[in-house]
C-alpha cells in the first residue's frame, strides 16, 4: 500500500500481485534451505576455527616470539655486541683509525703528485718555452703576413668584384684561367703524358709479358701434371 499525502492509501503494484500458493512455497523453501544452509554452516565453522587458531595458537606463538626470542636476542645484541663494539671504537680504535686515514690521504696526495711532476711539469715547460715562443715568433708573423698580403687583398678583391658586378667577375675568372687553371692543367697533362702514362704502359706491358711468358705456361704444365696423376 502507498499513501499519497493526506489521501487514503492506494494499493501498489506489488500488493496487487497474487501470493504463491502454499503447496509451491514449501518446496521452494526446502530447496533454499538445502542449498544455502550447508554453505552458511561451513562459513560459521571457518569463523570458529579462525578465532580458535588466533586465540589459542597464533597469539601464544607471537607472545613466545616477542618475549622469549626477540627480547632476549635484542638484549644480547645490545649488551654483548653493540655496547662492547661502541666502547672499543671510542676508546681504542677511533684515534688510530683517524690517524691512519689522515696518513692515507696525505700518501694518496703524494702519489697523485708523482704523475703531475712527471707529466704536468714537462708539459707546462713545453707550453711556456716551445708553444708560446712558436706562436710568438712563427705562427703570429706567418698569420699576420698571410692576412696582410693574401687574405686582406683577396677580401678586397671579392668586395670589388661584388661592387663592380659581372665584369669584374669575368675578368677575375679570365685571369684565374690564364694564370692558374690552364697552367696547372697543362702541367698535369704533361706529367701524365711523359711520366705517368709511360710508366703505366710499361707496367701493363710487363704484366702481360709475365702472364704470357711465365704464368700461363706454368699453369698449363701444372694442369697437365694434375691430369696425369688423376687429380685434375
Amino acid at each position: 500500500m502507498v499513501s499519497v499525502g493526506y489521501l487514503e492509501p492506494v494499493p501498489s503494484a506489488d500488493d496487487t500481485r497474487d501470493p504463491l500458493p502454499t503447496w509451491l512455497m514449501w518446496p521452494i523453501r526446502a530447496v533454499a534451505v538445502a542449498v544455502v544452509l550447508p554453505f552458511r554452516l561451513l562459513g560459521e565453522l571457518f569463523l570458529i576455527i579462525g578465532r580458535f587458531l588466533r586465540r589459542f595458537v597464533i597469539a601464544p606463538l607471537l607472545w613466545v616470539w616477542d618475549h622469549l626470542i626477540v627480547a632476549p636476542l635484542g638484549w644480547a645484541w645490545r649488551t654483548l655486541i653493540e655496547a662492547p663494539a661502541v666502547w672499543v671504537w671510542r676508546r681504542v680504535l677511533r684515534t688510530p683509525v683517524t690517524w691512519l686515514g689522515r696518513g692515507l690521504v696525505k700518501l694518496g696526495g703524494w702519489i697523485l703528485m708523482i704523475p703531475v711532476l712527471l707529466i704536468g711539469v714537462p708539459l707546462m715547460w713545453l707550453w711556456e718555452k716551445v708553444a708560446v715562443n712558436l706562436y710568438r715568433w712563427v705562427l703570429r708573423p706567418v698569420v699576420g703576413w698571410l692576412w696582410t698580403w693574401v687574405l686582406e687583398p683577396l677580401g678586397q678583391m671579392v668586395v670589388w668584384m661584388l661592387v663592380t658586378g659581372w665584369q669584374g667577375t669575368e675578368w677575375l675568372f679570365r685571369q684565374l684561367y690564364r694564370f692558374l687553371i690552364r697552367p696547372v692543367g697543362l702541367a698535369i697533362a704533361f706529367v701524365w703524358r711523359w711520366t705517368l702514362r709511360p710508366v703505366m704502359l710499361a707496367i701493363g706491358w710487363a704484366g702481360r709479358w709475365v702472364w704470357d711468358a711465365i704464368l700461363r705456361p706454368v699453369g698449363a704444365a701444372i694442369r697437365v701434371v694434375l691430369d696425369v696423376v688423376g687429380l685434375g
